[in-house]
């Protein structure tokens, strides 16, 4: 995939959309040949080109263009008070080539929420949300979240990373990429579903970024869940964003996401579940932490 440079007045880049990149899109790994990947596509352009395209999403297009929708909905254990918003992009609105492959509408559903920064109960502090949401952030999402079965690494680029000292362009650092299929249970009798991602995780000062994008994995080496009966294959796209804000007083948690769980649920059914299930991440997130943190798991370094 070319590279996109969305500009900070928050036009849409090519990179995160809800359509699955093909192996051949991905940048070049020893485990894929040169037709299964972009031969001279790097990873450190690749997470260059999506940490900035993620950047500007959060900070530029969503805050201009979706529409608020609540701005106290609430997600116990955690006290802050979560802000949901929501946007219907039309597929004539994004670039060539990069919205869904059936040219429908992605439907974006986004969240804000403020907290107090301490170790505190219903809080957290600055470095355990960056560890909770970023640090092994597959790992964690499966921790944290009762209906992920399954978070099974398929690939990773850590020699590549190492090699320019996990740091891309735009002053990311502690840079990782790799694809993971994340498993969810689903009630019967809906078929559980899988969702293939490349997930780049990075941080800079007072500020994380993670970013999923779709992967295709048809013929792609590693990957389990692939026709495996009764898993159904999703895909979802999301940027999900931390800044340590009010001179550190507090940490700024976004999220956003668009999604199509495929199979026999229509589209207008899962428009219904997706903003309570974005809310109550809130409270399922900060109430691994406090759990962690009474036992004194909670690893920040």
């Amino acid at each position: 995939m070319a590279a996109s440079n969305p500009s900070s007045s928050g036009s849409l880049g090519g990179h995160i959309r809800l359509h699955p990149l093909k192996p051949s899109q991905l940048p070049s790994h020893p485990k894929l040949t040169t037709q299964q990947a972009g031969s001279s596509l790097t990873i450190e352009s690749f997470a260059a080109c999506t940490l900035a395209e993620g950047t500007a999403f959060m900070t530029a297009y969503l805050p201009a263009n979706f529409t608020i929708k609540s701005t106290d909905k609430k997600s116990p254990p955690a006290t802050a008070p979560v802000e949901l918003s929501a946007k219907d992009i039309p597929s004539s609105a994004l670039p060539k080539d990069s919205g869904p492959s059936d040219g429908a509408t992605e439907s974006w559903f986004a969240r804000k929420s403020l907290h107090e920064n301490k170790p505190a109960q219903g809080t957290a502090t600055w470095e355990e949300f960056d560890y909770a949401l970023r640090v092994d952030h597959s790992q964690h999402e499966k921790d944290y979240t009762p209906d992920v079965l399954d978070a099974h690494e398929v690939l990773n680029w850590d020699s590549e990373l190492e090699a320019v000292g996990r740091k891309v362009e735009g002053g990311w650092e502690d840079v990782h990429a790799g694809v993971c299929e994340m498993c969810h249970k689903i009630p019967p009798p809906l078929n559980n579903r899988v969702f293939p991602v490349i997930v780049i995780t990075a941080k800079r000062q007072n500020e994380f970024l993670v970013v999923q994008i779709p992967v295709a994995t048809q013929g792609l080496p590693g990957a389990k869940y692939h026709d495996v009966p009764k898993v159904t294959g999703g895909i979802y796209v999301s940027v999900e964003r931390g800044e340590l804000v009010e001179g550190g007083a507090k940490t700024m948690w976004q999220m956003a996401t668009a999604s199509d769980a495929k199979g026999v649920l229509p589209m207008w059914a899962q428009k219904m579940g997706v903003p309570g299930a974005v809310v109550k991440d809130v409270g399922l997130a900060v109430g691994w932490i406090e759990e962690r943190r009474g036992k004194g798991t909670v690893q920040m370094f």
